[in-house]
């Protein structure tokens, strides 16, 4: 790891810019000098730094995602429609693809998670909380006379996770478990035709894609005269804002997403279970669209400046390009795996689990098999958010959420 440079930064003493340890939680951050815009001059400006990030990067996507649940809205009624007819299978294909465009897009603004998209985001997706079975019991409870999406339906039980369930799901069997939580309208239901499932859950499938669309559309209007230098009391504390989005790479897409997946011990398994998506199975792109969203903070987009200008303008320029190269490893590293996540882990056994562990990102060989990729991605990731962890938010005076403090990994 390089040094940090601990001279005076444009003026500005390193004690003066941190202000407090990095440990500290986000709320304390408006207490500390605006170091951002300190650092303004003819060649960085704080609040164009963030005006850029919110209009070149965040509401292009926030737009382009309320188009595809729009799409996916159009399609999901059009598969509904055909269902027990000769075209049911593309339209089943046609709803599918729809639906993996639109997550497409979504994930790469769970990076994002500032402004409306903090406030709005379990409205939209509730992973990991996915439950099939509140889904199950949902699809039953939307056949009621006068079912209103919009009563009392936690983000929970709709929302893109649902649709995953709904159209992805090949089992027409409820997935609730038989200890007394199996309602006696469960089990009815559980007792009609596939054709007549397929059509039940189509229909409640319909009223999460309308409803879908309506909330794309309110975020997009809540963007339209949002401006993230105005969310915070200065321009250091909304910068910091993008910040803890961005360790959203180190909780979610290297824990959660890669860890988790993994065995940890000699004695330990793949989990196969702890996909994010386990039907739908895009995991893999799921991970890639998180890295192209953490690459677009950093970098910025369209030529405007990202968070990557901040660093250079506090005189680290080397690790600027240290974040940015990782980013672009990762990225080119996760490229290079070719099957889904879930074929990989499902095909790997005990016989395996000593290579996984062992794989190494930084020397894993061009002959590596797929699972050997996998295996070292999450380390590859690791020596991003280390940088994260660190460096980035030593220098820039950031706060490190809670949730990440005191994780040494």
């Amino acid at each position: 790891m390089k040094n940090i440079i601990f001279s005076t930064i444009t003026g500005l003493s390193l004690t003066t810019l941190v202000g407090c340890s990095p440990s500290s939680s986000s709320s304390s951050v408006g207490s500390r000098v605006d170091s951002c815009s300190e650092l303004n001059s003819a060649t960085f400006n704080c609040r164009d730094m963030l005006g850029g990030i919110v209009e070149h990067t965040v509401k292009p996507l926030v737009s382009d995602f309320s188009m595809k649940a729009q799409t996916l809205k159009t399609d999901t009624a059009e598969y509904c429609a055909s269902i027990d007819e000769s075209d049911e299978g593309l339209k089943l294909t046609a709803v599918r693809d729809s639906w993996t465009k639109t997550m497409a897009t979504w994930q790469q603004l769970e990076i994002m998670q500032f402004g409306p998209l903090l406030a709005e985001r379990e409205e939209f997706y509730s992973w990991p909380l996915n439950d099939s079975c509140k889904y199950d019991e949902e699809v039953v409870l939307s056949l009621v006379a006068g079912y209103d999406i919009n009563e009392g339906v936690t983000p929970a039980r709709r929302g893109l996770g649902s649709l995953e369930y709904l159209v992805f799901n090949e089992s027409m069997g409820i997935t609730c478990d038989g200890d007394g939580n199996t309602s006696s309208a469960l089990s009815n239901w559980n007792n009609k035709s596939d054709v007549e499932k397929r059509q039940d859950r189509c229909s409640y499938a319909e009223k999460v894609s309308s409803d879908l669309t309506t909330r794309a559309e309110r975020l997009v209007q809540s963007y339209a005269g949002y401006e993230l230098a105005n969310d915070a009391t200065s321009m250091q504390e909304a910068t910091n804002l993008v910040s803890d989005a961005l360790f959203y790479i180190d909780k979610k897409t290297k824990d959660a997403k890669l860890t988790e997946l993994l065995p940890k011990s000699g004695s330990d398994t793949f989990k196969v279970n702890n996909l994010e998506f386990l039907y739908a199975d895009i995991n893999k792109e799921a991970v890639d669209n998180n890295l192209a969203g953490a690459l677009a903070l950093m970098d910025g987009t369209n030529d405007e400046a990202g968070i990557k200008d901040y660093l250079i303008a506090a005189g680290q320029t080397d690790l600027a390009t240290d974040m940015i190269a990782r980013l672009n490893e990762v990225i080119s590293h996760s490229e290079e795996i070719s099957q889904s996540y879930r074929d990989i882990l499902t095909a790997a056994g005990a016989a395996d689990v000593s290579n996984c562990i062992n794989a190494d990102a930084g020397t894993v060989a061009a002959t590596a098999t797929d699972l050997e990729m996998l295996c070292s991605l999450d380390n590859k990731v690791k020596a991003f958010t280390d940088d994260l962890k660190s460096r980035f938010v030593l220098t820039l005076g950031f706060s490190t959420p809670k949730e990440a403090e005191g994780d040494n990994d």
